[in-house]
């Protein structure tokens, strides 16, 4: 088994908007508003006794209302072996199943909305993760970073002979960062068995001394890196006049009732594993 050590870091782009003229000219931007969707988040996890999927309908592109609920839905998961878990709405869109995903499953989403469209996810198998080895907190000098502080550094090693998708979460005094930039997905296509040394992130805000870093490694598949990576270059590249409007995210969540009505979102199945360590310590 060889040893390799990677560097995972993220690139802010720079947006660099070039306004010179000598007289001011009104721009009128239209974009279609397009029919609201529902829109799809939901995992089922190994480290928990509570699984959520959480329901709401898209908004056109300039409204800046917060999106709407979902509510009055029907959902469910069901296993490969014909388990079904129904789920209770607690708070509007958000509807919460008690039970503890499996290593080894496959899940799959049913939701019939109040308005009759019945929509469902394919089935998510639920696949093993390796353990983290170690979790550190590296304190990073300028020039190297642009923010000094402490960032997160995690060794693993990748099970050999397996197809193998990750996912990180990062966690700072138990607040998830949860910008765009703080996505962070992995294939071992290269790296098979290897143990993986000094994997680093550069976190939007680094760590101060005393702040708690919790590293999550999450095991997930190839359709869910590749609708996570859409959604970060999607989110990324957006902010300015001139940006070129989001076009719609679409997941793994298929409409049964009417093809054209799809949503958007993802469902998938996650086995978590994670370790904390204090920054200075």
């Amino acid at each position: 088994m060889k040893k390799l050590t990677i560097k995972l870091y993220h690139f802010l782009g720079l947006l660099i908007l070039i306004l010179f003229s000598a007289c001011e000219d009104v721009i009128i931007v239209e974009a279609p508003e397009g029919a609201a969707r529902l829109v799809v988040e939901g995992w089922v996890y190994d480290d928990r006794d509570a699984q959520t999927v959480l329901l709401t309908s898209s908004a056109p592109y300039f409204d800046t209302q917060s999106p709407s609920p979902e509510t009055s839905a029907q959902v469910s998961v069901t296993t490969q072996n014909g388990e079904v878990f129904a789920y209770t709405e607690t708070t509007p869109g958000l509807y919460q199943a008690d039970f503890r995903g499996s290593p080894g499953e496959r899940y799959t989403l049913t939701i019939e909305t109040s308005d009759g469209q019945r929509y469902q996810s394919t089935p998510q198998l639920l696949s093993p993760v390796a353990p983290l080895d170690s979790v550190y907190a590296v304190f990073k000098e300028s020039p190297e970073v642009e923010d000094e502080g402490y960032y997160p550094v995690w060794d693993f090693t990748d099970p050999e002979g397996s197809e193998d998708f990750y996912r990180w979460k990062f966690y700072i005094n138990d607040t998830l960062q949860n910008l765009a930039q703080d996505i962070l997905t992995f294939s071992d296509e290269f790296i098979d068995g290897d143990e993986i040394n000094g994997a680093e992130f550069i976190l939007e805000r680094p760590l101060e001394e005393g702040d708690i870093l919790t590293v999550e490694q999450l095991s997930i598949n190839e359709e869910a890196q590749d609708f996570l990576n859409r959604i970060q270059q999607l989110t990324s590249g957006v902010g300015g006049l001139f940006d070129t409007p989001p076009d719609p995210v679409r997941g793994n969540i298929t409409n049964t009732t009417d093809e054209e009505n799809y949503a958007l979102g993802f469902f998938g199945a996650s086995s978590v594993v994670q370790e904390s360590v204090v920054a200075g310590e």
